[in-house]
């Protein structure tokens, strides 16, 4: 078959592919149907499949460069069409939190009960080992809050005057240190448990110098308005980075570049939910924590705060099962998730 032979044979697929691509432009309001889908893919590859026939053809001078450039055009066309990210709508903002953040927090709740214990332990035990060896608030605490501490005075109650500035710093801090955590795991999981130990450390050091210094009610009082979302969100991002680590440590009988493109989703998921929660945190921590409100309503607003965000975790975006017993897909999709729950 010669050149012109060619064009003339295929020249119809070529206008029907126009025609789709013309009504899946980014202005166009019409959808495709079912056939009409799969009639655009098959034009495409064939097109591409021409396009790369005349590319290669043995006869240049034969070539009509017109239909060359009008088919090279329509390739284009068709895969920036077929190949385009998804506008943004506000409704897939609403499906991330009223389905997809609170799932994956559901899924990862054993790496993230896990990062939660090594927060809680390295707290634990940095009380401990402030109140023996008083020599290690020295070594992690600022020598401006010990002086402030033995004075009597906390250090944060001034905070409110700037909240404006104190505010943004505040997010800023607390949105690199959980995505550090997050990041961590690509260590094996050994920067994610070194960013909690450190954290939790911190924390339980400084909370046993208030503590020696008759300041404990006004610590919690500053630390668990804002700490009940902070720390949570922390504890999260420390989760997903287990779960990272947890991908090159054991990937069970994936290669370890497969299971984490499984779990990418999920371990980006998390990391995107937390960056509200720490938004919020950091507002509370600098127009409410540090005010001279009664220290009673703030632990009232902390256990509020936390169990607001346990219920919403919980319970948003669950499928009660008893909806699908019964339809035929719910013994297929019962052993899937048996299956996946041994391979995960």
């Amino acid at each position: 078959m010669n050149i012109n032979e060619f064009i003339e044979e295929r020249k119809e697929d070529w206008q029907s592919l126009e025609l789709l691509v013309k009504k899946l432009r980014p202005s166009s309001r019409k959808n495709l149907t079912r056939d009409e889908l799969w009639e655009l893919g098959r034009l495409y590859t064939g097109a591409v499949a021409d396009l790369s026939t005349l590319r290669s053809s043995g006869a240049p001078d034969h070539l009509d460069r017109e239909v060359f450039t009008y088919l090279n055009s329509l390739v284009i066309r068709a895969h920036g069409v077929i190949y385009r990210k998804p506008p943004f709508r506000w409704s897939s903002l609403w499906e991330f939190f009223s389905k997809s953040f609170p799932e994956a927090c559901r899924d990862a709740r054993r790496f993230i009960a896990a990062s939660v214990t090594v927060f809680v332990s390295f707290g634990a035990l940095g009380w401990a080992l402030a109140l023996k060896e008083p020599g290690l608030i020295e070594l992690l605490v600022p020598e401006s809050i010990i002086a402030t501490v033995e004075e009597g005075r906390v250090w944060f109650d001034h905070l409110h005057t700037i909240a404006p500035m104190a505010s943004s710093w505040l997010m800023t801090h607390n949105i690199s240190v959980t995505f550090l955590t997050i990041a961590g795991g690509i260590t094996f999981g050994l920067g994610t448990v070194y960013v909690l130990a450190l954290n939790g450390l911190l924390l339980g050091v400084i909370a046993a110098l208030c503590y020696e210094h008759g300041l404990s009610l006004p610590f919690w009082a500053f630390v668990l308005p804002h700490g009940s979302l902070e720390l949570s969100a922390i504890c999260i991002g420390g989760g997903a980075g287990l779960m990272l680590g947890h991908c090159l440590v054991d990937p069970g009988p994936y290669r370890r570049g497969e299971l984490l493109a499984v779990r990418s989703k999920s371990i980006g998921t998390l990391a995107l939910g937390c960056i509200p929660l720490l938004v919020l945190a950091g507002v509370i921590e600098a127009f409410f924590s540090p005010t001279p409100l009664p220290q009673w309503l703030k632990f009232v607003f902390a256990a509020i705060s936390f169990g607001s965000l346990m219920t919403y975790m919980s319970i948003v975006g669950r499928t009660d099962r008893r909806d699908l017993e019964g339809t035929p897909d719910w013994n297929v999709a019962g052993a899937l998730r048996t299956r996946a729950g041994r391979i995960f």
